[in-house]
């Protein structure tokens, strides 16, 4: 007897009852309900990170490219690129505005997972929604889905999946994204498990673009391939209904081997959002607690090269494995450079937007700071803590110690230090009177009837 048809009743009972049935039932009722008001809030304000990280980079010379194509190849206006008036197709605008909102590394991030969580989600469900005329409930609800899908999924496939060399916000992003793109088209279960199947295949991504503006690409693309599966399940395209968990699917080819009980387990009523950081400092975040470290000992007076015999610092391992170029070539580079990071604060009192953009990275007295740093990697610390000690050359020497970084759910930002982070970005592109009303507009996101008024406030220019 043959075993096809027992086979393809398995699969079929998969379908029904597996991991990519259990995230599609999530979206169709995500839809359809209201988050939790404690939920809806943290929405609001990633949203809001979100919004500032995308005008903050208007001006970004990667951008500029990546708009000019765009408006090549784009079709109907539809939605908004954020920060410019111009309106084009909702695929193409997601892969702007996701592009950008990564484009100065100050966008958010949840630690377990190094998944940057509203990069590509935000981006998909923001340009459908605008489309859509959506509320600003369902945009917030939109947004949760897509960070719970994604990173539960990295959950599950981290470290192994991000060893490999799959850049994880790219890879899970475009699941993210189409979960959030669905949940905005209100996609029944059977056409959202399809939705994310067609956005299983087209994840794709690579480190080896961190430290060039493909980085970003990779993002912008993640929101553009959700944004089209959920346009093409919508349109009723069939995909795997199991894409997740079926054999030679998303988990078997990306190497999970553990936790993926865990990727359904209390969906819906317990949410991955309160993890969520939002950086005080537009660098990898691994090096933050290294940054508030140096900042720590310099807030009286910058440290000088020529007063310092050595400054030895140590670090999780990971931060020498993703931040570890002593000299970077680039300005992108020193994004993800622990020692250019800690001369910028010891030196000029800073790691803010500012500094990485003014500061040259061959600078002698930056380069000279650099020269004096040992940095060792410590298996004992968590992904969150830092030790610095400096010896002067004086003879005097003294030490910091962090455990918890700024931004972190330990020491989350205020909302009055996410308003002062929003408007030094926003001011970019918009006067600050735009740039304040807008900010309170996303902290009350759950509260707007239609979310395409938000672009009076950007399209000005």
């Amino acid at each position: 007897m043959s075993s096809e048809p027992l086979a393809s009743e398995s699969r079929a009972a998969s379908s029904r009852t597996g991991t990519t049935a259990a995230l599609a039932r999530f979206i169709s009722a995500a839809a359809g309900s209201r988050l939790p008001a404690c939920v809806e809030r943290l929405s609001g304000r990633a949203f809001a990170n979100w919004i500032g990280c995308a005008l903050g980079a208007v001006t970004d010379e990667s951008l500029r490219k990546i708009v000019g194509v765009a408006r090549g190849v784009g079709g109907a206006a539809q939605a908004s690129i954020v920060g410019r008036s111009e309106r084009i197709d909702v695929v193409n605008a997601a892969l702007v505005n996701g592009f950008g909102a990564n484009a100065l590394d100050f966008d958010d991030m949840h630690v377990r997972t190094l998944i940057h969580p509203t990069g590509a989600v935000v981006a998909a469900a923001l340009a459908l929604a605008e489309r859509e005329h959506a509320s600003g409930a369902l945009l917030a609800s939109a947004i949760a889905v897509g960070i719970e899908i994604e990173c539960r999924l990295g959950l599950a496939l981290f470290p192994g999946h991000y060893n490999a060399g799959w850049h994880i916000t790219s890879t899970l992003g475009t699941l993210g994204a189409a979960g959030a793109a669905s949940t905005v088209l209100r996609l029944a279960p059977e056409r959202a498990a399809h939705a994310l199947g067609i956005a299983a295949t087209q994840a794709g991504g690579l480190r080896s673009m961190l430290d060039n503006p493909c980085k970003s690409f990779n993002i912008g693309r993640a929101a553009a391939a959700g944004t089209l599966a959920a346009l093409l399940a919508a349109a009723d395209l069939d995909s795997a209904p199991d894409a997740i968990e079926t054999q030679h699917g998303l988990m078997d080819v990306f190497g999970a081997t553990s936790g993926r009980d865990d990727i359904t387990r209390g969906l819906g009523t317990s949410y991955l959002l309160p993890e969520v950081s939002f950086k005080p400092y537009p660098c990898g975040v691994v090096i933050h607690p290294t940054i508030d470290a140096c900042l720590e000992l310099a807030h009286e007076r910058p440290v000088r090269a020529r007063d310092v015999s050595v400054i030895r610092m140590a670090v999780h391992p990971r931060v020498l494995e993703l931040a570890g170029r002593r000299h970077p070539a680039t300005a992108i580079g020193g994004r993800f450079s622990v020692y250019h990071a800690a001369a910028l604060a010891l030196n000029r009192q800073s790691a803010g937007i500012a500094a990485f953009d003014q500061c040259d990275i061959a600078d002698p007295e930056l380069a000279a700071l650099r020269e004096r740093m040992q940095v060792e990697a410590d298996a004992s610390l968590r992904p969150g803590q830092a030790r610095l000690r400096i010896q002067f050359v004086d003879g005097r020497s003294v030490e910091q110690n962090i455990d918890h970084p700024s931004g972190s759910p330990e020491r989350p930002l205020t909302d009055d230090q996410l308003r002062a982070k929003f408007l030094e970005l926003a001011t970019r592109a918009v006067d600050e009177v735009h740039a304040a009303a807008l900010f309170e507009s996303c902290l009350a996101l759950g509260e707007l009837d239609d979310v395409a008024g938000l672009r009076r406030h950007w399209a000005v220019r």
